[in-house]
């Protein structure tokens, strides 16, 4: 959220969206000024401007959209025809196309981190700093929203895009100058889709800047081209999507299209290289059992992954599978709306038959991946009631693998992770305004 003379916004996702919606009403209250919710959510579920505190949405790329609105605030102007903007005035609804993407990311000016750097601890000491080389994706994986994205812009052909790598070096180098880092993290989709990229990024990356790295990327579009790029740029971690084990289901559920030997290949390969591997894993999509999940875990176990991550299948707006599932009916619509748990990990709306096993396997994921002692009492687990235990110890393991991935010192680990309760967890619920 930030505020000004002119507007007050709100940028979120949808287990957000409740959270959003009380402190918007509270504002509201007391400044009378407009409120904008843009982000993810709102770009899938713009009928959040019917919310009484809401006076408009930004639906996609927000840069220019955002920009215009201020200037014409600024100026005295009429904003109602801005594309990519929902507007609200006297109970009427302008409902404006999504314009263009941003065909050259270049042109961006580099994102302002000295807002949460300059105010938060938190962010400003801790040893991974985070960057994105690219946005977009090619891929329509039915979990994920970049399909659904894609299909909202006019140039939708020009969606996956990568800064050029002048521009990311100096980004990067920006902001270790003024806050120093030990790992750098590179959130994108797919670091690695452009062989030629990386060829002419990486070589300069190690010698510009010279920190170890992580990067997310499809397992089955490595080769040995791209992985020794990766080792000799200085990557140390590999993060990529497994989701299940059942071949059938990630191809005609998930609609994700890659096989159980390209998985295998990619992580032998980023192996041998000596670059660890972790893996993302869904549970609890729709068609999913117990024994699915299980076999899931088994196959992380013989892939000798280093790490794995579980979580609970999300019907985010936007996506196939939402969709499939009827998300913009009220029963989905309400569980993100009265949200307070801060977390993708703490429940789903959907409900299944295994539902409450597969709530329980994705608590002791991670201690079952590590424990062949665990792993054959998980049958028995699994069937216990929901219970506090399980939710310290899934806390407790996740905290420990991730320092693990990113080598924190037990030290780092516990200070990390305390002032990370305390923010998110205990301190947020405490100011938040009741209904």
């Amino acid at each position: 959220m930030c505020i000004r003379d002119s507007l007050i916004g709100f940028s979120l996702v949808s287990a957000e969206r409740g959270e959003a919606l009380l402190w918007a009403k509270a504002i509201k209250s007391q400044f009378p000024i407009p409120i904008i919710f843009g982000g993810i959510d709102p770009t899938f579920f713009p009928q959040i401007i019917k919310e009484p505190a809401v006076d408009l949405v930004c639906r996609g790329e927000g840069e220019q959209a955002l920009a215009q609105l201020l200037e014409a605030i600024e100026q005295g102007r009429e904003y109602f025809e801005i594309k990519n903007l929902w507007i609200k005035k006297n109970q009427e609804i302008y409902q404006n196309p999504v314009g263009s993407l941003i065909e050259n990311l270049d042109e961006l000016a580099f994102p302002d981190k000295e807002i949460y750097f300059s105010k938060y601890p938190y962010y400003r000491t801790y040893p991974i700093k985070f960057f994105i080389a690219s946005r977009g994706c090619p891929f329509a994986c039915n979990y994920c929203a970049n399909q659904g994205l894609k299909e909202l812009y006019p140039n939708s052909s020009h969606y996956l895009r990568f800064k050029s790598p002048d521009y990311l070096l100096e980004e990067i180098k920006s902001v270790l100058k003024k806050y120093p880092a030990r790992t750098i993290g590179f959130n994108d989709d797919l670091f690695t889709y452009h062989l030629s990229w990386m060829e002419q990024f990486l070589p300069r990356y190690r010698k510009e800047v010279g920190i170890p790295f992580f990067c997310a990327g499809r397992i089955d579009l490595l080769d040995e081209d791209k992985v020794r790029l990766l080792k000799e740029g200085g990557c140390y971690s590999f993060w990529y999507g497994l989701e299940t084990a059942n071949p059938e289901h990630r191809e005609k559920i998930l609609n994700r299209k890659m096989s159980e030997e390209k998985i295998r290949n990619g992580v032998e390969l980023l192996h041998r290289f000596g670059i660890t591997t972790q893996s993302y894993n869904i549970l609890n999509y729709p068609g999913e059992s117990l024994e699915d999940g299980l076999k899931t875990l088994d196959l992380n176990c013989e892939l000798k992954n280093d790490f794995v991550v579980s979580s609970l299948f999300q019907p985010f707006p936007g996506t196939r599978l939402a969709k499939d599932l009827g998300l913009n009916q009220t029963r989905f619509s309400d569980s993100f709306d009265k949200s307070r748990d801060f977390s993708y990990f703490a429940f789903s709306p959907f409900q299944q038959k295994d539902t409450k096993k597969l709530e329980n396997l994705h608590k002791i994921f991670i201690l079952g991946f590590r424990s062949k002692w665990v792993r054959r009492l998980l049958p028995l687990l699994v069937r216990l009631p929901k219970n506090p235990l399980f939710d310290i110890l899934f806390l407790i393991s996740f905290a420990i693998d991730y320092a693990r991935v990113h080598r924190l010192s037990w030290k780092e680990t516990v200070k990390y992770n305390i002032i990370h309760i305390r923010t998110t967890y205990l301190r947020r619920r405490a100011k938040a305004p009741r209904r």
